[in-house]
């Protein structure tokens, strides 16, 4: 685990991180959002020792983080660090001088482990390509292939998905679930919040140098209160639990609805609903066209309903209507 505990810093007078407190646990996805120049690089680049913080402290598996030569070898060896940026990070003129270039340094170089680290990184035959003529794709899974040879425990992850196609979106999608697959830790910045979505398990929001938001859930509504781009123009699913006020079907265009009570409460609210089996998921394609929906459940099937939406990019709230206990 990584625990970050009261961490301020600043350049200058100018106060950039003002008491942060976050987790982030081994075998799981942190990720990190907010709006540009909120702190977000600044944090990372706490986690392995490349920045110093004024007060507060870093913890790494419960030991505070130290900042002599020898601590700050064996922490980088520990957390892995992939700049947004990977012209940033690639230092040798190939593909192979580079990927070897870190463990080579401190003494890990395993080439059978590196040649299997190429071939999960669709690299294998580019060992002798001159990295200079790789697309920008080619060159980030360089700089994770680099990162991924030192065989960290932790991976943080700067922007990974900046500047890169709907293929290449795909592909760091599959290699951050495989480093999680691995058991490895990942903390990821990003702006794209349909990549956040797809990859995290647990969401941080930062604003102004603090931490605003942080949950295992976070969909658009929350996104956009928090100043996080989202890009999302379709739908929206209106969750109604089946003890409150009923909203006017007519500001809906379909009504759906799970389980029996809930039925039968809207039976006896003269309400026809539209969807009735598959209820969810049907709910959530109609809100991908567009489609605004009330979907009404039980209390406890709305936790539910939540969970399963991280995987549709549909926009989640919760009716603000008086609960009527029965």
């Amino acid at each position: 685990m990584i625990e970050v505990r009261n961490l301020w810093f600043s350049y200058g007078d100018r106060n950039v991180l003002r008491g942060i407190n976050m987790v982030a646990e081994k075998g799981e996805v942190t990720i990190l959002m907010g709006r540009n120049g909120a702190g977000k690089s600044t944090l990372l680049m706490h986690l392995n020792g490349l920045l110093k913080p004024d007060r507060g402290g870093v913890y790494v598996d419960g030991v505070k983080v130290r900042y002599d030569r020898k601590s700050l070898i064996e922490l980088r060896k520990k957390i892995g660090f992939v700049f947004q940026n990977p012209d940033d990070q690639i230092v040798a003129p190939t593909v192979w001088q580079d990927v070897v270039f870190g463990p080579e340094n401190v003494g890990v170089r395993d080439d059978g482990k590196i040649e299997s680290i190429l071939k999960k990184l669709g690299l294998d035959g580019y060992e002798n390509r001159l990295c200079s003529r790789l697309s920008g794709g080619e060159k980030k899974r360089v700089a994770i292939a680099g990162v991924l040879a030192m065989e960290p425990d932790y991976v943080v992850m700067d922007e990974p998905t900046a500047g890169v196609d709907g293929f290449g979106l795909k592909e760091i999608i599959e290699i951050v679930m495989e480093m999680k697959k691995d058991g490895r830790g990942l903390i990821i910045s990003t702006h794209d919040y349909d990549f956040a979505r797809a990859v995290g398990d647990r969401f941080l929001i930062m604003d102004g140098g603090k931490v605003i938001f942080d949950d295992v859930y976070i969909d658009h509504s929350i996104a956009e209160k928090c100043g996080v781009r989202t890009w999302y123009h379709g739908g929206e699913v209106v969750l109604v639990p089946d003890n409150s006020c009923l909203p006017d079907p007519a500001e809906f265009d379909f009504v759906a609805v799970m389980g029996k009570r809930a039925r039968e409460w809207l039976e006896r609210e003269g309400v026809e609903a539209d969807i009735t089996s598959a209820a969810m998921e049907r709910a959530f394609l109609r809100a991908i066209g567009g489609s605004r929906i009330m979907l009404v459940c039980s209390e406890s099937m709305m936790e539910v309903v939540k969970r399963e939406a991280v995987s549709y990019p549909v926009r989640i709230t919760v009716q603000k209507t008086e609960v009527v206990r029965v």
